[in-house]
């Protein structure tokens, strides 16, 4: 019958395959560190576009402070000034009422003013 001839393997085709499993075991290992730097680098931008965000904010709220100082400092010299205007106001109410000696006929006018009864004529009731 035929017979096959035999095969005898080329020594240099083993070592290129030796060469060609070498070298895909780089290119994989090199595939992998270039997924893992991608998803670094990614993740440091996220990073760095928050931090920039973190000092824009700051960076505003330390702006808004330093407006606002001025602010506060003039709305405690606001309140001391009127809180000074209305302890004046009583004091001088009291002292104009302490002045003032109360008249019984006028007390009677001012109750009336103030009850809105305003002015009327005073009748003299006829003697009897």
């Amino acid at each position: 019958f035929g017979a096959r001839p035999h095969f005898r393997p080329n020594p240099y085709y083993e070592d290129l395959e030796r060469m060609e499993e070498a070298v895909m075991s780089i290119l994989h290992n090199l595939e992998m560190e270039n997924t893992e730097i991608h998803e670094n680098n990614r993740k440091l931008k996220k990073e760095i576009t928050f931090s920039r965000n973190l000092l824009s904010q700051l960076l505003m709220e330390n702006t808004c402070r330093k407006k606002l100082l001025p602010l506060k400092q003039e709305s405690k010299e606001g309140h001391l000034e009127c809180a000074m205007n209305q302890k004046y106001l009583v004091d001088f109410n009291k002292k104009d009422k302490d002045q003032q000696r109360p008249d019984p006929a006028s007390s009677g006018l001012r109750k009336c003013k103030r009850a809105g009864i305003g002015h009327t004529a005073v009748r003299e009731l006829p003697e009897e």
